[in-house]
């Protein structure tokens, strides 16, 4: 069986190894930080994902630690509710018809149980090199540099890691001009916006929100022209949201650039790019995370014969599939034509209503369609 290295300890990089690890593989897994990140970042788990990990036995206890949402939310802060999405139409497509709102570093905790040792931590991948039998990494650690060989090298280490870089494949695509902000307060939206869900888009053509329930508190995303990192703005942003007599309080913030990006190519000799190296995309529909786990179940199977056609699947995938919804989802939000607006939420709220067309919306939002494409779940 084939020696596998694999750089990178999120979620994409672990479930990667445990795939690998339960096919029979050696493994190998390098990250560069001391233990598995905490920081809030993804936390929505679509139901094909759901139904991928169920065959490792991790979807269940992943779900015992977050909160189900079976049903998400389009609303417009002039108008208020504009259409319900309600998984129950996809009952008959999948085991788990919901979201997961679950931090991600809840699958990675519970990936690395079943790795242990084979996880080394605070050991950065910073170069690497190939011929036709193998591939070569070197890698800088607490005690110094080593060399590491294997058969492949799979590179889950993110959108900024060295190995594409390295490879000199180009990261194809565009930077939006605004950043986002994300504020985790414990403030409770759900007593004041009246039906509100676990996950909510609310459109408005100066600045839309994002409001996503994790299990110890709200994530309210912003999208900004510029850095902001005032207390006070970050107070009149979520007072506009809902106007509080009580100051909020505030439990973490992050402000980052957004790209819709893709490799020219996922495969270079022996290394394969999967997850952010491959790919990166806006998180209106939260569908980053899932699609590099997608990319992980689908290259193990791919494993050692059909790589090519993987790579070439997946790419299009996030080219023709991800890219372009995550895209469209970000732009909407956003719209500043009212006639355009408005019309576009009549629709939706038209599609929502109707079961068939709602199911057919779903197949898509939840990412069912892109799996079923490449086979890796039954149409």
């Amino acid at each position: 069986m084939p020696h596998v290295l694999v750089a990178g300890a999120g979620p994409v990089g672990l479930t990667t190894a445990v795939l690998l690890t339960e096919a029979g593989h050696t493994v190998e897994v390098f990250e560069a930080g001391e233990e598995v990140s905490t920081q809030p970042r993804a936390s929505t788990f679509h139901p094909p994902t759901l139904d991928l990990l169920d065959r490792i036995g991790i979807a269940k206890p992943l779900i015992e630690q977050g909160l189900k949402a079976p049903v998400y939310q389009h609303r417009d802060r002039e108008r208020g509710l504009v259409a319900n999405f309600d998984h129950k139409h996809l009952a008959e497509d999948t085991g788990f018809p919901f979201r997961l709102q679950a931090e991600q570093h809840k699958l990675c905790e519970l990936l690395l149980e079943r790795l242990g040792e084979r996880v080394r931590f605070r050991h950065q991948v910073v170069g690497v090199s190939q011929d036709e039998h193998r591939v070569v990494v070197n890698v800088e650690g607490p005690d110094g540099p080593l060399v590491a060989q294997g058969d492949y090298l799979i590179d889950g280490s993110g959108a900024s890691g060295v190995v594409r870089q390295a490879l000199d494949i180009a990261f194809e695509g565009f930077t939006y001009e605004d950043r986002y902000l994300v504020l985790l307060t414990p403030f409770p939206f759900e007593d004041h916006l009246e039906g509100l869900e676990k996950v909510n888009y609310i459109s408005d053509p100066d600045q839309y929100v994002v409001l996503l329930r994790a299990p110890d508190a709200w994530r309210v995303l912003f999208p900004v022209k510029e850095e902001i990192r005032d207390p006070e703005v970050w107070e009149q942003m979520l007072q506009g949201v809902v106007p509080s007599p009580v100051p909020y309080e505030v439990v973490h913030h992050q402000l980052y650039f957004i790209h819709q990006r893709v490799a020219e190519r996922f495969k270079e000799g022996r290394v394969l790019l999967i997850g952010d190296a491959a790919h990166v995309n806006s998180p209106i529909g939260g569908m980053g995370m899932n699609n590099g786990i997608h990319d992980a179940f689908s290259l193990v199977e791919a494993l050692p014969h059909g790589l090519d056609a993987w790579a070439e699947q997946r790419r299009r995938i996030a080219l023709d599939y991800v890219k372009i919804i995550t895209d469209r989802n970000a732009r909407a939000l956003g719209e500043k034509d009212p006639a355009q607006r408005l019309a576009a939420q009549r629709e939706m709220a038209a599609t929502a209503a109707d079961p068939a067309r709602a199911r057919a919306w779903l197949l898509d939002s939840s990412m069912l369609n892109a799996v079923r494409k490449q086979g890796l779940l039954p149409c």
